[in-house]
């Protein structure tokens, strides 16, 4: 192939060069792009049976999550969420019977347990739901479990951030509580140049934070982004976190702009925190139709590749953080010490 592409390069024309190139470009990139769209319909959710424990797992994860959101908001919505609650429920129910007591049905359940406890707080009742829980399992009404929101403090922060890294990063939540207070373009250029620290391939460094304040455009942004209702009208800030594709420039580079810029979105977080402000990362796993919507409201350039967004605010002196529970370290981590020629 090699010996072919030069004598291929010799005998053409010097304005063709470039088609040629292209041409062999896109022969090398439409199989890589088939096999990573096999690999996805195989492996992915999107290809297994509700009976596969890994699909039900994340289907339990993402319902019994929104909850958490919802509760975790300044003003929870009174009965917020019955359609989630149901989905819930019907998830729950076969994960325990085909797999036993175990995460993440136990988080659903004290999520499931916390929505209870607000909504009777606010005299909405719950009858219903407590006897449905009962039902799936007789611990789910004995029992606490872990799940729902966590209170927090800004002076709490301020301390875990001054008192090392583990604590530091710990301390760091997704925040859906902000006050509207003013954020400074100098807390922003603060927090960027921390974040440009962040490692890159070959050093290319080619992300882009694009910011905006004006609360009109900013509402604009997120009803295109659409996962922030109930809390994103109190951001003072959105920024949209770009990677620039024409700093890739292989086939073998075809996602390096997702890593690369996701890597750089969570120092740009860890930044903000740093400031001692809150922050919420804003999904932008979309569609074409949305992802052209974003680029034309934000005047997002082309050759640019959307990885988030993130809302940013100043911090109330308390509030709730969803508690988001996290898998153990044995799922997480996985030694080898075999020998490769074993």
């Amino acid at each position: 192939m090699m010996a072919f592409k030069k004598w291929v390069w010799r005998v053409t024309p010097n304005f063709m060069h470039i088609w040629i190139r292209n041409l062999f470009f896109m022969l090398r990139l439409a199989p890589n792009i088939w096999y990573d769209a096999v690999r996805f319909y195989r492996y992915s959710g999107i290809n297994k049976s509700h009976q596969f424990q890994g699909e039900q797992a994340a289907r339990i994860t993402m319902a019994y999550h929104q909850l958490e959101k919802g509760l975790s908001y300044a003003q929870p919505r009174p009965g917020f969420g019955p359609d989630v609650v149901t989905r819930l429920l019907s998830a729950i129910e076969p994960y325990i019977k085909q797999h036993g007591l175990i995460a993440p049905a136990t988080t659903a359940l004290g999520v499931l347990q916390a929505y209870v406890a607000f909504n009777e707080s606010v005299q909405v009742d719950m009858t219903a739901l407590k006897a449905r829980l009962a039902n799936i399992n007789q611990s789910a009404a004995d029992n606490a479990f872990e799940g729902g929101v966590v209170a927090v403090s800004r002076q709490q922060l301020s301390n875990d951030r001054a008192a090392g890294f583990e604590r530091f990063f710990n301390s760091r939540h997704s925040v859906r509580h902000f006050t509207g207070g003013v954020v400074n373009d100098t807390d922003i250029k603060a927090a960027i140049t921390i974040a440009l620290k962040t490692p890159s391939v070959c050093n290319r460094q080619s992300w882009k934070v694009h910011a905006y304040s004006n609360k009109q455009h900013m509402q604009q942004l997120l009803n295109i982004q659409s996962g922030s209702r109930g809390f994103g009208e109190q951001a003072s800030a959105i920024l949209i976190i770009t990677s620039d594709l024409s700093s890739f420039v292989d086939v073998s580079e075809r996602y390096q702009a997702w890593i690369d810029g996701g890597m750089f979105s969570m120092s740009v977080c860890l930044a903000l925190h740093a400031q001692g402000l809150g922050t919420c990362c804003l999904n932008w796993s979309k569609e074409r139709a949305d992802d052209m919507a974003m680029r034309k409201a934000a005047n997002i350039e082309p050759h640019e590749q959307i990885m988030m967004l993130i809302a940013v605010g100043t911090l109330p002196d308390q509030f709730n953080v969803a508690y988001s529970a996290r898998k153990p370290l044995s799922q997480a981590l996985q030694f080898h010490t075999a020998s490769l020629d074993a």
